[in-house]
């Protein structure tokens, strides 16, 4: 009789800013594909993991008044009790969990750690200006590279130099919206729906602490038949005054993809689990770039203009031309389509391109 072949073991290490690196492993767990095992210090992982999921809880990294050191190659390297006991706990978590590979989400520190330290390490590729000497070193010393989003989004510079050692995973599509067409939820056309019934849901990323206030107002304010819904943090409210008459501030919301699905317009940040879940909707989108670490989300938005013409406009850009953007979603509502073709697969192709990645690390 054939034994049927253990699940390869796998430890994720989730950085703690923001809610998208925890997300992910949750996606990653979802596939069944491996035993996995999530090491974070993010407060939100026991609500996001699926039930099953070991969880490992880091010490923060957090060490105030720390700067980086003139000439360092790495990025945050403080030292004191706070890191040693942090990097003590990660070592021990690999030891009890015995890895076949490690994927990291994402550090540069963590990944060279536990590379060092003797497991095979996939570590994950995001956008920006990374051509610093910290994430060259990652993206040699690392045996694998993941990126959550299509190759036809990457850097074409970067994907020349790299592509033989990444898997391009993508996001999965567990709502059916890959061979469907954006429009709007009553099925009106986008392009001739007069502005005072367009519903604007606006989704602002946590990983930077949230939209201006300021900036929210003005944006609403070029489109004023439009009426902007806002979830997520929103800095400067307090002592603001009365907010302009189409703008709707809701807070935190935990199901935002039903909230997008309810609007005629979507309006998010370009972080990959906000765009996932824009192009997951099915409505005409608008990405809205935050500020991030080595521009991030700016070069995201950049590449999907490029791959996929969706519009795109910065919150701090006092100049921006939110009206254009929205006009042009609207009389374009294929270019949420030619994303979501980009960023999102079949959970079968998800699950497969993990295991080869997997795979792929393990074999060595």
């Amino acid at each position: 009789m054939n034994r049927a072949q253990p699940r390869p073991r796998v430890l994720y290490y989730a950085h703690d800013h923001g809610s998208g690196h925890v997300r992910h492993a949750a996606r990653a767990a979802a596939t069944g594909a491996f035993d996995l095992t999530v090491a974070t210090a993010s407060a939100t992982a026991g609500r996001v993991l699926p039930a099953g999921v070991e969880l490992e809880v880091l010490p923060p990294d957090v060490v105030p008044g720390y700067s980086r050191r003139p000439g360092s190659a790495l990025h945050y390297t403080p030292t004191g009790p706070v890191i040693r006991a942090r990097f003590a706990r990660l070592l021990e978590a690999a030891q009890r969990a015995r890895p076949d590979a490690v994927v990291v989400d994402v550090s540069v520190e963590a990944a060279l750690f536990l590379r060092l330290a003797g497991y095979p390490v996939i570590h994950r590729r995001m956008h920006g200006d990374r051509t610093d000497p910290a994430h060259e070193l990652v993206y040699a010393e690392a045996d694998h590279l993941i990126a959550h989003y299509g190759a036809e989004l990457e850097d074409p510079a970067w994907r020349d130099r790299f592509k033989d050692k990444t898997t391009f995973l993508g996001a999965p599509d567990t709502t059916g919206r890959l061979g469907l067409r954006a429009g709007s939820r009553s099925g009106r056309s986008t392009t001739l729906m007069p502005a005072a019934t367009r519903e604007v849901a606006v989704v602002t990323g946590t990983g930077g602490g949230g939209v201006r206030l300021a900036d929210l107002a003005r944006a609403a304010g070029q489109t004023p038949g439009s009426r902007w819904h806002v979830y997520g943090p929103v800095l400067g409210v307090e002592g603001s005054g009365p907010l302009p008459p189409n703008l709707v501030l809701h807070g935190w919301t935990d199901d935002v993809p039903a909230r997008l699905r309810e609007a005629e317009l979507v309006v998010v940040s370009a972080g990959y689990s906000a765009v996932a879940d824009a192009a997951a909707s099915g409505r005409p989108l608008v990405l809205a770039p935050e500020e991030r670490p080595f521009g991030e989300q700016e070069h995201f938005a950049a590449a999907a203009h490029r791959a996929a013409g969706v519009p795109w406009c910065r919150w701090s850009d006092e100049s921006a031309d939110w009206a254009a953007a929205v006009r042009t979603a609207l009389q374009d509502p294929a270019s949420a389509d030619r994303l979501a073709a980009a960023v999102l697969v079949d959970p079968a192709e998800y699950r497969r391109r993990w295991e080869s990645a997997v795979q792929y690390a393990a074999s060595g």
